[in-house]
């Protein structure tokens, strides 16, 4: 008996249900049970009336990836996947920030000005649009395993010798092939998991993904809090390495790198890029594993056999003996699986086209916006706090209280002045060495007022630590009330109010005021980049998210990388245009939006 079967859509592993099946299929459907009727709207598989696919009916019929993985349950395995995410969403989040932990400390060792701290801010985020598109041609090529692998080691690697390096030029270098590196496991992992569970449980991974990511940006400055305040000074090799406690902490944060690389060699290949490739032998033994696992029973895994992706419209199956019926020609499958370049192209096209390009354009413009100023203000409210702390303990003895009356922008203009007076007192030091060698005599000594002192106040750090804890709550609140509220309206009243808050900030006299507006802007500011990235699958078909969610992080990362470059030349210039940057272009964009 010959049994055909309807292409595969790749909705499996977006998240996506198939579509219905065909006339075929409804035609049987009218001489079946409710119950099997209710079943086979779910399969993409056109069989006779007395076969089912998938639905257990017989175990020789072709089941697909949905009812293939729905058929594992959901146990043990699961469990301890989401065990190995956890450090892989820590690795990830560790990556783009702990710079923003270390500038404070490091100015000093470094002679860092404000221009060089927005770059080393803003260098991760370069790497990761370099790498954008090749990482996702790497994973469609050589599976996902093997990139989450080969990415975390990589990356840790790299953090290492940043953690070695001596001067700003080289942790530039290995902070950019960082973040080249981990573009590809940040947006593999997520493609990753969903293959290893059923539509079912598919949206729950999401939410406890987006947990994992906040409990990260909460552990981050308590480990920072832990060790960069600490007077730890190592010299190796009669002074060619000199260890400070913020190079300590580089290095420490690498440890989740690490670990995930090492799990993620113990986990199996996706069965859904398996199935993509032809390897169904392979991706049913993964089956069988993972039923064995979660059922922990001695039962045969229910399904024997796997519909073949690569056949145009009703191609072989591949039985579980490896031995296919008929052997597709090379130019079918060269038809039915169109390579990852030529589709991504086919799909750009699709998106320069109207009904798409103005909700794409439009999509790209607000995501743009969101991340210049959220990464920006994420990025720079260590060196906030700091500037703060710093301008409260050097002017605590001035009369009359005056340091308590200084507004937020007062402490600004304070720390830019000191910080110019340094660079020029840092290149006269150097110019009279180079004259008269290292020990000059003519050298007047350094004005104590002057004296670089890098502040490491707990407070700093616990500042940061509320912050993240003000997210993970946020997020709760609307995870419950997201289906009330609306995506629409979380960007135009959130984006509104975020914007205020963000512009607020010019008028702050407090670190208590300034921790309230900043905790409220950047919380909201990424709740409704969240809420853009869902309401982009409503606004787009299947075929397409992928790719426009990808060019709108693309975007956000560029937004990024202008923001954290051109924040210290506006607070240079004045402190009002720094403000006027974050709060205007998240209020523009809503007025756009509107």
């Amino acid at each position: 008996m010959h049994i055909t079967h309807s292409t595969l859509s790749r909705g499996g592993s977006s998240g996506q249900h198939p579509h219905t099946a065909t006339h075929q299929t409804h035609q049987a459907a009218a001489m079946e049970s409710p119950k099997d009727k209710h079943r086979s709207k779910a399969i993409e598989i056109n069989v006779p009336p007395d076969v089912i696919a998938g639905n257990g009916s017989s175990p020789d019929a072709p089941a697909d990836f949905e009812t293939a993985i729905a058929a594992t349950g959901y146990g043990r395995f699961n469990y301890l996947l989401l065990l190995v995410a956890m450090p892989c969403c820590m690795t990830t989040v560790f990556e783009t920030t702990t710079m923003s932990y270390v500038l404070p400390s490091a100015e000093c060792d470094l002679n860092l000005t404000l221009a060089d701290k927005g770059m080393l801010n803003a260098i991760t985020y370069t790497g990761m649009i370099t790498s954008a598109f090749l990482w996702g041609f790497l994973s469609d090529t050589y599976g996902r395993k093997r990139l989450l692998v080969v990415g975390f080691l990589l990356d840790s690697t790299f953090n290492v010798l940043c953690a070695l390096s001596q001067n700003m030029v080289a942790i530039m270098v290995f902070k950019f092939m960082g973040g080249f590196v981990i573009c590809g496991p940040f947006a593999v992992l997520m493609a990753y998991l969903s293959e290893f569970h059923s539509l079912q449980h598919r949206s729950r991974v999401m939410i406890v993904l987006g947990v994992f990511y906040s409990a990260a940006n909460m552990l981050l400055p308590a480990l920072a809090w832990l060790i960069i305040p600490q007077p730890w000074n190592l010299i190796i090799g009669d002074g060619v390495l000199e260890i400070h406690s913020w190079q300590i902490f580089l290095a420490v944060s690498c440890l989740p790198g690490v670990l995930s690389g090492i799990s993620v060699m113990f986990l199996p290949e996706s069965p859904k890029f398996l199935m993509s490739k032809g390897q169904n032998e392979r991706a049913l033994a993964i089956f069988r594993r993972l039923y064995a696992i979660n059922t922990r029973d001695r039962q045969e895994f229910p399904i024997r056999v796997l519909v073949d992706e690569l056949s145009p419209v009703s191609g072989p199956i591949v039985p579980a003996s490896g031995k296919p019926t008929t052997h597709p020609s090379p130019a079918a499958v060269a038809a039915a699986a169109p390579s990852g370049l030529g589709e991504g192209f086919r799909q750009l096209g699709i998106m320069f086209r109207k009904p798409h390009l103005p909700n794409a354009c439009l999509v790209y413009g607000i995501q743009f916006g969101i991340l210049l100023g959220l990464n920006t203000f994420r990025l720079w409210v260590p060196q906030l706090f700091t500037i703060i702390e710093e301008f409260e303990h050097e002017q605590h003895l001035l009369p009359d209280g005056l340091a308590s009356q200084a507004t937020l922008c007062e402490m600004l203009a304070y720390k830019v002045n000191k910080t110019e007076q340094l660079q020029q007192q840092w290149l006269e030091r150097d110019v009279s060495r180079a004259l008269h060698g290292p020990d000059p005599v003519a050298m007047e000594p350094l004005d104590d007022v002057l004296m670089c002192t890098p502040t490491t106040e707990g407070r700093v750090y616990l500042y940061s630590l509320i912050i993240g804890c003000v997210g993970i709550g946020a997020y709760a609140v609307t995870t419950v009330m997201i289906n009330s509220i609306g995506n629409r309206n979380i960007l135009t009243y959130g984006l509104l109010l975020a914007g205020s808050c963000g512009t607020a900030l010019y008028w702050a006299r407090s670190s208590l005021v300034t921790l309230i507006l900043s905790s409220c802007y950047i919380t909201i500011c990424s709740i409704a980049s969240t809420a853009l990235v869902g309401a982009v699958v409503a606004m787009f078909p299947t075929s397409m998210r992928t790719m426009v969610v990808s060019l709108t992080m693309m975007f956000g990362r560029t937004g990024s990388i202008i923001g954290n470059v051109v924040f210290p030349y506006l607070m240079a210039l004045g402190c009002l245009p720094p403000f006027v940057m974050i709060g205007a272009i998240v209020i523009g964009k809503v007025m756009k939006h509107g």
